[in-house]
């Protein structure tokens, strides 16, 4: 077979074939640049493919460190290309900062790496003692890389950036699974489909049984869509308002009253639409603490009645008139400052906060010595005049699957970042993907204010009613239908997800052992 012909020279050329692990790996990486599903797919294919063909063809079946570090190989290849708009955030807060920011993302993808390698040792040890074929391999291969990405996204702070199933995200139909199976769910479908490339040169028929399940799912998302409940309950009148306010200038001291002009100009501008009822200002927008923003309150009198405004603010607390405490917060208010608050819960390591800073000497990027404190309250905020509930999520804090409402089920989703640390590069476009992906899971609308984009209004299926592009400034208007309506997903969450793993490994216990092909 060309295949197994194919693996058995790279096996005679080691240095070649680490060398076309990390080339595989680091083009899967390209799966997540934003491209058409008609480019990631086919590459994440291709790339899965290889990867596994060389793991199940190896003569070193117990020799885990090989194991581990193919693993970790093409982990790395995928999350450094995958990754590495994280480097360009430095380039604001240090000298040449880019050089740094190049050093921290390859270390943090190769600690981001050892959870394939490390499960790659786990299929290796299954793999012997099973003595699985092809498709018992392919199983076993799906089921513990996509382990290693839940545990990825879940152990210590967690991480659950670019999942396999994110290639999907232009897909509309393809995304409606994750209502059922979230997004984890999704990627472990599509670690199995990718397998049919390698299948498919040893038996059609095995490689038609492991692309089944997603084709099944695509067929649920086609119908999902067309079956869509147009029986709305309410409205709400919505202004999401983005700024464009470059990084460079946008913590500059001498243009905070400009930028604090532009907010409220683009807030209050007149158009063919109905006055809006909540207004959106991105993450960290407001560019005065808390404590002044309550000795200033003309900042926000220009709301009028009844009108509700939620901004990012730097909110601070004092004790014996000294800084106790920094949070990365939005405020809720009215005109009249009826105001309450939310703290970012899940803050970014190295970025707001410093792991173990009593014995690392490291400085966060953002502004500022002392780290961010963590919130403990609820994210569901009922506005004072208001009978809807909204579910406050800042910046990164949307991308954590099954972890995004802690209180009552809202109304909405409503997240405000500041994406400009980034520029225009993969990471934008990724992290409006995980806001999709969080409205579909949950069936709640996700409204998203973004400083320099990509500010949209996505609905419970996840598409776009309204899009605000990278780097342009303005608002989006829209009157919101807003429904009351559960997901699988969301009464589940990843239980449905982690017993498909159980399930699938059961099956290939009992059935694919010793069955050669």
């Amino acid at each position: 077979m060309i295949s197994y012909k194919v693996i058995k020279y790279l096996k005679n050329k080691i240095y070649l074939e680490y060398l076309i692990i990390f080339f595989t790996g680091s083009l899967s990486g390209l799966s997540f640049g934003g491209f058409s599903v008609f480019i990631c797919v086919p590459i994440m294919f291709f790339s899965l493919g290889v990867f596994l063909l060389l793991l199940f063809y190896s003569k070193k079946k117990n020799n885990y460190l090989y194991f581990f570090s193919t693993g970790s190989l093409f982990s790395f290849g995928q999350l450094l290309v995958g990754l590495y708009w994280i480097s360009f955030s430095f380039d604001f807060v240090f000298s040449n900062g880019i050089y740094l920011g190049i050093i921290s993302i390859i270390l943090l993808t190769i600690a981001l790496s050892l959870f394939y390698g490390f499960f790659c040792i786990i299929i290796s040890y299954f793999h012997e003692i099973w003595q699985l074929n092809l498709y018992g391999f392919s199983i076993i291969f799906s089921i513990f890389l996509s382990l290693s990405e839940y545990l990825r996204g879940n152990i210590l702070t967690g991480f659950p950036w670019n999942i396999i199933g994110y290639i999907w995200t232009d897909s509309d139909i393809m995304m409606q699974s994750i209502s059922i199976i979230g997004i984890y769910g999704l990627g472990l479908l599509t670690f199995l489909a990718a397998a049919s490339i390698a299948l498919i040169f040893h038996n059609i028929l095995f490689s038609f049984y492991a692309i089944l399940p997603i084709l099944l799912f695509a067929l649920y998302g086609e119908i999902r869509l067309n079956m869509q409940d147009n029986d709305l309950e309410k409205f709400l009148q919505i202004r999401i308002v983005q700024p464009s306010i470059t990084q460079d200038l946008k913590w500059d001291e001498k243009l905070r009253h400009e930028h604090l002009k532009k907010l409220i100009s683009l807030s209050v501008k007149e158009n063919d639409n109905p006055r809006p009822s909540l207004i959106l200002w991105p993450e960290s927008s407001i560019p005065f603490n808390s404590s002044f923003l309550e000795k200033k309150l003309e900042i926000i009198n220009w709301l009028e009645e009844g009108q509700i405004l939620i901004a990012g603010i730097t909110r601070t607390e004092f004790q014996n008139n000294e800084l106790k405490n920094i949070y990365n917060s939005a405020i809720i208010t009215d005109k009249y400052f009826n105001n309450t608050y939310y703290n970012k819960i899940k803050l970014v390591p190295f970025g707001e906060f410093i792991p173990l800073n009593n014995f690392l000497n490291f400085n966060k990027i953002t502004n500022g010595t002392l780290d961010f404190s963590h919130g403990k309250n609820s994210n569901i905020i009922v506005p004072f005049n208001m009978k809807y509930k909204i579910g406050i999520l800042i910046c990164y804090e949307i991308i954590f699957p099954g972890n995004v409402i802690h209180g009552e089920r809202p109304d909405i989703l409503v997240n405000i970042t500041n994406d400009a640390w980034y520029g225009d590069t993969y990471g934008p476009l990724q992290h409006l993907s995980a806001a999709r992906a969080r409205a579909i899971e949950e069936g709640v609308p996700v409204l998203r204010s973004a400083n320099t984009g990509i500010s949209a209004v996505i609905n419970e299926y996840g598409q776009y009613l309204k899009r605000l592009e990278l780097g342009k400034e303005g608002i989006l208007d829209i009157n919101l239908p807003l429904k009351k309506k559960r997901t699988v997903f969301s009464i589940l969450g990843n239980y449905l997800y982690l017993i498909s793993l159980i399930f699938m490994l059961m099956l290939t216990r009992f059935i694919f052992i010793n069955k050669k092909f």
